[in-house]
């Protein structure tokens, strides 16, 4: 058991550091002075923002760098309490929490006035400072009053095949394709065979005479026939690997809000599949597209933004009509914000709920809070209270409740409790840190001790920020083990309740 731990003397400004996607971003610095005992020491804790991604409406809104930098001096700095004790790990999630309510209620509608970059690189770096000062390990925050039974490690998705908007001239509308291994027993296990995948992979477009390049998230990018072309040649791969159908599984992210631009398309319902060039198609074609591609192999099992954010019900089609054989997940559309997951998820009527799965990003949320609010009211952990209270700081209580009426929900708790009843999955993604923290791995690091539904993605096995997100897992693994905590993966129960692959 760590000590009790004394955090004062917290300063934080804000700096401004490449990302990796070639442009600047905004990192968060606080340094603290820690007192633990009759030991006392300062520490220094920093965490960049993911840039130039997710940046539509509806979400945390970021602003430009050097007005950010001054909304935390101005604005975000003196906010921070004067002192933190941490007795149990409990403390460090309210403290956050007591921060980040005052961000949500004084920055401004989604944080535009204060920068959704500010606000989620104070929340960020004061969650690691804390952390970090303590002296606990991610996976104990929520540990169980009898301990940790069986900590899960989540499902990982590889990126293997890039296309769409990550790829100029492709004739692929989906935009990203993937492989997870179900047979490991171990995390480390599971990155050993994502690797042989990825080399494999190579290997294959070199003897074809493809190249290999990587785009953005480091999956490959090449010359496709068609739709299917990247498909077929990861279920090439695992027969190569002597995957059986039931040791591997493949996924999709559609991000299908690149085909669906225009207000036009919007207004009709449609669709333009312009990269493969099958042209504007109705939104039941694009549902049956869907189909045809989770069809594609036995063991498909999650499909990422079915149809576009401005099109809720296509998304209730796809889940209506598949969600009982595939993993749902919806990003665009949710954008990890709670006043739309509740009505999302909250119907007892499958087809009145959009998804059973969503993705989890903390640049999506703008706080570390609000992005682990929107997680546990997904797996059915969340506090009422404290979801209600940060519904009214955002002043969208009224509209959500509305919302959940139109689905024949009457309540908050209802729908809390409906949620909970539905056992549906996160899947946490990328694009949510940036410099040289190891940020993103926490979340799953702190529901797999108390949650199996959890998936995760941060790129293809290589290139270094995939990497940095992928090998704390690793470390985790080693350390739990060595204290003698029992770890497994996700794997095919990790899926949604109502889910049911057959192979």
């Amino acid at each position: 058991m760590a000590k009790e731990t004394i955090v004062t003397q917290i300063k934080l400004k804000g700096i401004e550091t490449l990302s990796s996607y070639a442009a600047f971003t905004l990192e968060g610095e606080i340094t603290a002075r820690v007192k633990q005992g009759k030991d006392s020491w300062v520490i220094t804790e920093r965490n960049g923002v993911a840039k130039g991604t997710s940046d539509g409406e509806s979400e945390a809104i970021y602003i430009p760098n050097d007005k950010a930098i001054k909304s935390i001096e101005k604005n975000i700095a003196p906010l921070l309490p004067k002192k933190i004790v941490i007795k149990k790990p409990q403390d460090i999630l309210d403290a956050v929490a007591a921060f980040d309510l005052k961000l949500v209620e004084k920055a401004g509608v989604n944080k535009k006035k204060w920068g959704g970059n500010a606000c989620l690189a104070a929340s960020t770096t004061l969650f690691q400072t804390l952390l970090k000062a303590s002296g606990y390990r991610p996976w104990q925050l929520l540990k169980p009053k009898g301990g940790i039974k069986t900590f899960y490690f989540p499902n990982i998705g590889f990126n293997m095949v890039c296309g769409g908007e990550h790829v100029p001239g492709t004739k692929q509308d989906i935009q990203e394709m993937f492989f997870f291994s179900m047979k490991n027993k171990s995390v480390k296990s599971v990155f050993q065979t994502g690797v042989k995948f990825f080399k494999q992979f190579e290997k294959n477009l070199v003897r074809d005479g493809k190249p290999t390049g990587t785009a953005k998230e480091r999956g490959f990018v090449f010359p496709v026939q068609d739709n299917f072309e990247g498909l077929n040649r990861i279920k090439e791969c695992a027969k190569q690997l002597g995957l059986k159908d039931n040791e591997w599984a493949i996924g999709t992210d559609n991000a299908f809000s690149e085909i669906q631009k225009t207000k036009q398309l919007r207004e009709e319902g449609k669709y333009d599949m312009h990269f493969s060039g099958q042209g504007v198609i109705t939104r039941e074609q694009l549902i049956d597209f869907n189909w045809s591609i989770v069809n594609s192999a036995p063991n498909f099992v999650t499909m990422e933004d079915p149809g576009s954010e401005a099109d809720v019900t296509a998304h209730k089609m796809m889940t209506g009509k598949y969600g009982d054989q595939v993993q749902v997940v919806i990003d665009d559309a949710a954008v990890t914000q709670m006043r739309f997951i509740l009505p999302f998820l909250a119907s007892p009527k499958r087809e009145q709920r959009a998804g059973n799965s969503i993705l989890i990003k903390l640049n999506q949320a703008g706080t570390f809070t609000e992005t682990c609010l929107a997680t546990e009211i997904v797996l059915g952990l969340a506090d009422p209270k404290r979801v209600e209270s940060f519904l009214k700081a955002r002043k969208d209580l009224p509209q959500v409740l509305r919302d959940l009426k139109e689905v024949g929900v009457n309540s908050l708790k209802d729908a809390l409790e409906n949620i909970k009843k539905g056992g549906f999955t996160v899947f946490f993604s990328h694009r949510s840190t940036e410099g040289s923290s190891e940020f993103l791995p926490y979340m799953p690091l702190i529901y797999g001790a108390v949650s199996r539904k959890i998936w995760f993605k941060a790129g293809a096995p290589n290139g270094e920020r995939n990497l940095q997100n992928y090998n704390p897992l690793i470390r985790a693994e080693l350390e739990m083990r060595s204290k003698g905590i029992k770890t497994a993966i996700a794997s095919w129960k990790g899926l949604p309740k109502e889910v049911q692959v057959k192979l």
